[in-house]
């Protein structure tokens, strides 16, 4: 509900003239107006109401009608803001209202209401309501679709109307009865005369007073003036006013009500005057026929009301402006302002007061025109002994310097400084004055008790704003420091409220993200997560949220460069000393590089763990025949034929093993670019005839049919050829083991664009789409038949690919999938030109033992020792063994020694030692030294050739070089 201003005189006949005017002048054109300005500045109270009847929007005028505040009603229901009064058992303006709205909400359309009885509480007064009438409309709005959206509550204050009317039909009655009554009796008169009210009865159009009562006669200055018309009374703008107002009424038979109006008073007779309030009512006074012969003039003295009204909207006014304020200088000097103007005093101030020196310090102090200021320090011992009284929290107030005590030595300075009288109100903090706000009237004055309670909210309220002010200048000191701080670090951080609002993010997140400033606040963060990270990180910050346990996760996010980089996301919760949460500071850091790096790792390892079980698969299958072989051997009633089909199957076995130890020794050495490449020309179709003879075996033990398409024309590569040789091999070899058998393989060489490609395409098992892009790497083999029959550590793609890329070319394969068969196909470069080709294979001639020489094996692994003792016997060489190097050089024959097998790894003294030893002696420097090890990296045969080795032989021994270097030594 609301109180409309009121105006203190109807409108005349030329102010509608003038309006219709107006209304018919042409408009100027104007710019979009602002229309919440115009809400807000509309005098008539509105209200802004959901369907639900809750408050959305008020203006200023509703505020100063029910006395509230806009913080305290926006956002509640209007039924639980203004309930009934409980004291009214009559009282219905609840359900009225409600029914009103009802209507709107259910038709679309307006309702306008009867005046309402609705009474509004009174905030300074618990359970208190005041009386008031109404006059309310509510209209819907509506959107393009038809749809409510919200009721505009617009009302109008008829309580003094209403209240006016009421008395003055009563009143009327009243009088018109006792005067036709006892219209000559005294008893009329007196109750005339006593009546609180200001009262008089008017006669005729040029308003003679024909009856006045005492309160009318403080009107006049208690001035004589039955008989005399209105305007002999009342001389000036005021009495013209009057008189105006009196004619309207005389002239329209309708009576008017002016709310509000200042008037001059003199309560007593020949004594001064005072500015009052007065709500007054004309009502016309009709004939028998209906005529008006007279005008009843009843008035209120309203003073107190307006100024409760006044110190009211001081306290809203205060409440704006210390909205907008940052300062504790605009603070004190904005509260002096509103209560000097609402007091209408001389002077304000609010300052701090030192304990220890008595002194008061202000900067500024609000005055009244014509009165000089006192900011800057004043010594409050100079103005009176009260000054203990505010220590101890007391108010001190003065009506009259001149007459109090206190203040009586300092009375004459007080009137110069305008301070006749004063209000000062203590500020204490705990137990301490800590300031001041001062009062003063340049007059004497009775400061009432309603005066000295402004005083003390403005007081109060002025200091709660400094402190308000100091904690949040002190707060923004801090969080700038902090996000000094924030921005300094590497890393991203970020804050949420602790319901998990995300309300900061530091300048690296932006930098980092690339997103726009604020755009990420609230729950807007999850959208720059890779989406298949966003339901496990979102279920992780809501188990923190509701546990308060550390939130920790790994996920992708989405960098600027528009990348999702793997980031660690950390957050802890910060609590208050009663351990509830009151901020969660969080950090997220780039793992990108980090994460790859471990998941290579984790692969890898994966693929070593696979690699050495199939390495402990392939190694065992050997041993067991050469186990069984061995064993076959020992037993004496085997004849020659089963001794020699052991003996082919031992060295079956071992060439096999020493198969797959030279593979891996040859993947390590190419992968890490050890390998010296033998360069010449090279015919690539001699060298895929070499490759085919290589794999014929196994291509023909599967029962494969092999078909090789070349063209016509020469291809010519700089390569190799040995190495060239088993890369193509290798694909083939490849391509017969993973094709089931009685397959098809096919062979092809094109020349085209500088490059020759030589492709192999089989039907077999084909390639998993996920293993196509890793099939060369290291350790990565594609699944085999369960019986492994081909053998083999899945190395030599990984060797395809290394030795391609040393003559300068590719490898690639492709397949349709699983079941779909593959095709692996290497790119070389042509020859720049056309020079001769090495075509022919490089020739083996085995050594033949024709001397016979002193031969010394010393090996601690005796069986090894001894085989290849009996080896080098049976070829005609004198043998002696020995178990280490201390028996080899205690040996009694050591100088008729001619050669020398020497294992590296011996217990005590190492090989490379025993062999320095050898070359020290005269007898036997000249003796050939072979090394014979398992150690046969480039590093090693350095370290064999420096100790003075001749020969550096890898374990297990190739017997035919071993016995064309003894029989080479020999024949010297």
């Amino acid at each position: 509900m609301a109180q409309p201003d009121n105006q203190a005189a109807s409108q005349s006949g030329a102010g509608r003239h003038r309006r219709r005017q107006q209304r018919h002048a042409p408009a100027a054109p104007t710019a979009m107006p602002d229309y919440r300005q115009v809400f807000e500045a509309t005098p008539t109270p509105y209200l802004l109401l959901t369907p639900e009847f809750t408050i959305a929007a008020v203006n200023e005028a509703y505020l100063r009608a029910t006395a509230t505040v806009r913080e305290q009603i926006v956002g509640r229901n209007i039924f639980d803001v203004f309930p009934d009064n409980p004291n009214d058992p009559d009282a219905n303006g609840v359900a009225n209202l409600r029914a009103s709205l009802m209507r709107v909400r259910q038709t679309r359309t307006a309702d306008t209401m009867a005046v309402q009885k609705y009474d509004i509480p009174i905030s300074a007064i618990p359970g208190g309501f005041e009386q008031r009438h109404w006059s309310p409309v509510n209209v819907p709005v509506l959107d393009a679709q038809g749809e409510l959206t919200h009721i505009i509550h617009r009302v109008e204050d008829v309580t003094t109307a209403v209240q006016a009317r009421a008395h003055t039909v009563r009143m009327e009655a009243e009088l018109l009865a006792q005067a036709q009554h006892v219209r000559e009796g005294q008893q009329f008169a007196d109750l005339f005369q006593q009546a609180p009210t200001f009262m008089a009865m008017l006669s005729g159009p040029e308003h003679h007073v024909e009856l006045l009562n005492q309160g009318f006669m403080r009107l006049t200055g208690h001035r004589d003036v039955i008989g005399r018309s209105v305007a002999e009374c009342f001389g000036g703008a005021t009495g013209r006013a009057y008189v105006a107002l009196l004619d309207e009424v005389y002239r329209s038979g309708r009576p008017l009500a002016a709310s509000s109006a200042l008037y001059a008073v003199q309560p007593v007779a020949g004594g001064d005057t005072e500015q009052r309030y007065i709500d007054f009512v004309f009502q016309p006074i009709r004939t028998p026929e209906g005529g008006v012969r007279g005008i009843f003039v009843e008035g209120v003295d309203v003073t107190d009301r307006v100024q409760a009204n006044a110190r009211r909207d001081a306290l809203i006014r205060l409440t704006d402006a210390l909205r907008d304020l940052r300062t504790p200088e605009e603070i004190a000097y904005a509260a002096a302002r509103i209560l000097g103007e609402t007091l209408g005093v001389s002077r304000v101030g609010y300052g701090a007061f030192e304990q220890t020196s008595g002194l008061l310090r202000f900067e500024r102090d609000w005055t009244a025109p014509g009165v000089q200021s006192l900011a800057g320090t004043l010594d409050m011992g100079d103005f009176g002994t009260y000054v203990d009284d505010m220590k101890l929290g007391r108010t001190v107030i003065v009506d009259d310097a001149a007459n109090d005590p206190r203040t009586l030595a300092a009375a004459e300075q007080l009137r110069a400084y305008a301070a006749t009288a004063f209000v000062n109100i203590p500020l204490t903090e705990h137990g301490r004055l800590t300031s001041i706000l001062f009062v003063n009237s340049a007059t004497p004055r009775a400061w009432s008790a309603e005066d000295c309670a402004l005083m003390r909210e403005v007081a109060e309220r002025a200091r709660t704003a400094t402190e308000r002010l100091a904690s949040m200048l002190k707060l923004r000191e801090s969080e700038a420091k902090f996000r000094t701080i924030a921005d300094a670090m590497p890393q991203m951080v970020w804050s949420t409220l602790p319901d998990g609002y995300h309300d900061y993010y530091n300048q690296q997140w932006y930098d980092y993200t690339g997103v726009p400033d604020g755009s990420t606040d609230g729950a807007a963060w999850n959208d720059v997560f890779h989406p298949d990270d966003q339901a496990r990180a979102w279920q992780a910050w809501r188990h923190s949220l509701a546990t308060g346990d550390t939130y920790e996760i790994q996920y992708r996010l989405r960098h600027r460069s528009g990348e999702y980089r793997w980031v660690l996301g950390r957050a802890l919760p910060i609590r208050d000393e009663a351990g509830r949460i009151v901020r969660w500071m969080g950090t997220c850091t780039d793992i990108h590089t980090q994460k790859l790096a471990e998941d290579a790792l984790r692969e890898a390892a994966q693929r070593k763990d696979e690699f050495l079980a199939m390495l402990a698969h392939e190694l065992r299958n050997p041993l067991a025949p050469i186990s069984t072989a061995a064993q076959l051997l020992r037993v004496r009633q085997a004849d020659e034929k089963a001794r020699t089909m052991a003996s082919e199957i031992i060295v079956r076995q071992v060439r096999h093993m020493t198969a797959l130890v030279d593979d891996l020794l040859d993947v390590s050495r190419v992968t890490r670019g050890l390998v010296e490449l033998d360069m010449a020309t090279l015919d690539l179709k001699q060298v895929i005839n070499s490759a085919i003879e290589q794999a014929l075996p196994l291509i023909e033990a599967r029962r494969h049919a092999l078909e090789v398409r070349t063209p016509p024309q020469r291809a010519q590569v700089r390569g190799d050829r040995t190495r060239l040789v088993q890369v193509i091999a290798n694909v083939l070899n490849n391509a017969a083991k993973y094709t089931p058998p009685n397959g098809r393989i096919q062979l092809t060489l094109d020349v085209d664009d500088g490059h020759a490609r030589v492709a192999v395409t089989d039907n077999g098992n084909g390639i998993a789409p996920a293993l196509l892009p890793d099939i060369f790497d290291l350790f990565v083999q594609g699944e085999r038949s369960p019986d492994r029959a081909q053998g083999g550590l899945g190395l030599g793609l990984a060797l395809v690919r290394s030795l391609t890329a040393l003559h300068g070319g590719s490898a690639t394969a492709d397949s349709a999938g699983e079941g779909q068969g593959s095709t692996f196909t290497i790119t070389l470069p042509l020859a720049a030109d056309d020079s001769a080709c090495s075509d022919a294979a490089p020739q083996h001639v085995p050594g033949t033992a024709r001397h016979h020489l002193h031969v010394m094996i010393v090996d601690d692994n005796i069986d090894g020792a001894l085989s290849l003792a009996e080896l080098l016997r049976a070829q005609g060489h004198r043998v002696s063994v020995a178990e280490d190097a201390e028996m080899a050089l205690y040996e009694p024959a050591l100088e008729t020694v001619q050669a020398f097998i020497l294992d590296i790894g011996l217990p005590g003294m190492d090989g490379y030692t025993l062999a320095r030893h050898l070359r020290s002696r005269p007898a036997i420097a000249k003796a050939l030294l072979i090394a014979l090890t398992g150690y046969g990296q480039p590093a090693d045969r350095v370290l064999s050739t420096a100790a003075g080795f001749d020969h550096h032989f890898v374990k297990p021994v190739d017997t035919q070089a071993l016995a064309q270097v003894l029989d080479s030594f020999a024949s010297e």
